[in-house]
């Protein structure tokens, strides 16, 4: 499979999701297939051919929009394939290697602490994103972090069906609109969820992971108390910033 840049996958994020889409690392992070495939659906009713087909001019232009959207979605989806075939395979070789040396043996992490470029955010930040804007891991390593902890966890998606507070349709709403944040903080400001609704999702979220932390820890990238110190300062700083996000709920998130 032909690597796939960042920048391609912020170009296509802008045909699938509108040019107004605020695009960072932490936007292809997070996104999930389904949440993609929704944008799709959502913009190809408005660009397909056939709406237009006693307008030659209109038709021809939709035509061209919908091939280009059409190599978008399909330009994402193989980007977020990528992604997640490279955390796999790292993660899986980095095991395997440290389980052959033999556990009195100290692990090098593949990727080195490559500190973020420029200030931290003036805004609440999760645990491992801090992390990274701290300069204490390399984006490779939240990247792999992040999918370790997401395999052991059903979505908030997937909770909110289940419990009956969500339908299919209001999820790929709340993962294609243009607001700020994360699944839980979009639902909100939607009005689709409440913030104790999202507080329960999350709970339950926790309930079926391990702690980031953790992960950090076993790699061998910080320690058990430079953890519970950074923690301490997070919160400080979620504190600091949380003027302008109600209802955040993740000044101690792990």
């Amino acid at each position: 499979m032909m690597q796939i840049s960042e920048t391609e996958a912020f170009r296509a994020c802008r045909i699938l999701f509108g040019s107004d889409l605020r695009l960072s690392r932490d936007f292809l992070l997070y996104l999930q297939s389904s949440g993609a495939h929704s944008a799709f659906r959502k913009r190809a009713k408005a660009t397909h051919p056939d709406s237009c087909h006693n307008q030659p001019l209109k038709k021809h232009r939709q035509i061209r929009l919908f091939q280009d959207l059409n190599q978008a979605h399909q330009l994402i989806q193989n980007y977020l394939r990528q992604r997640d075939l490279l955390t796999t395979r790292s993660h899986t070789g980095t095991s395997s290697r440290r389980s052959n040396r033999g556990a009195t043996t100290g692990h090098k992490h593949p990727y080195p602490k490559q500190p973020a470029q420029g200030p931290l955010p003036t805004r609440p930040l999760q645990f491992g994103t801090y992390l990274y804007y701290r300069g204490m891991i390399s984006f490779n390593s939240l990247i792999w972090a992040l999918n370790w902890q997401r395999r052991q966890r059903p979505t908030a998606g997937q909770i909110a069906q289940r419990w009956g507070w969500l339908k299919e349709q209001e999820v790929g709403e709340i993962l294609t609109c243009r607001k700020t944040g994360r699944f839980g903080e979009r639902a909100e400001q939607l009005g689709l969820l409440s913030s104790l609704q999202v507080r329960a999702i999350l709970l339950h979220q926790r309930s079926q992971q391990s702690k980031l932390g953790d992960y950090f820890v076993e790699q061998g990238l910080l320690t058990m108390r430079e953890i519970e110190r950074l923690l301490g300062e997070l919160a400080e700083h979620n504190l600091k910033y949380r003027h302008g996000y109600p209802h955040h709920y993740y000044y101690h998130h792990r």
